[in-house]
């Protein structure tokens, strides 16, 4: 993703914030999801194949790894209120979502789907428990309520 702008958001992220969660994909916000599966899947003999019948899926053949591009600065689905990261930066690195942002997408998009996305308020969950999250840790306003109330609910349960 070297010459792509991009944010590495879901489950990856939960992990490289030092919460141990297993996933079989990758979730990349990118500014221009079709630019970004052009530039990728240019060389048919590289490492990155375009999923039939899904546009914004790519297989790391390598790998057998997924990769979701998700677009930046808008929701990641219908009924959501917390857009995602713009990130100007092009790195060699992996650049992963800050904690703060990470947790509002996670909330905002168990707030939409709570039966499909469960793991998502678990992740937070996990993050809170893992990394000791402060209360007042900047999340979007959307989803403040959401993250206080577990919050409350761990600091008042016994170890």
């Amino acid at each position: 993703m070297g010459d792509i702008p991009h944010r590495i958001v879901g489950g990856l992220a939960v992990q490289e914030h030092g919460c141990p969660r297993f996933t079989i994909g990758v979730d990349v916000v990118v500014p221009d999801v079709l630019e970004a599966v052009e530039f990728l899947t240019t060389d048919i003999t590289g490492p990155f194949q375009r999923v039939p019948g899904e546009a914004e899926r790519l297989v790391d053949t390598r790998y057998d790894v997924k990769i979701d591009l998700l677009p930046a600065g808008r929701v990641l689905r219908h009924g959501c209120n917390v857009p995602s990261p713009v990130s100007p930066e092009v790195s060699e690195q992996p650049r992963i979502i800050s904690l703060p942002e990470l947790v509002s997408l996670k909330l905002d998009s168990y707030r939409v789907s709570p039966q499909r996305l469960i793991k998502d308020k678990a992740d937070v969950h996990e993050l809170l428990q893992w990394k000791k999250l402060p209360r007042d840790l900047p999340v979007a306003e959307p989803v403040r309520q959401l993250y206080l109330d577990p919050w409350d609910a761990l600091q008042a349960e016994p170890l």
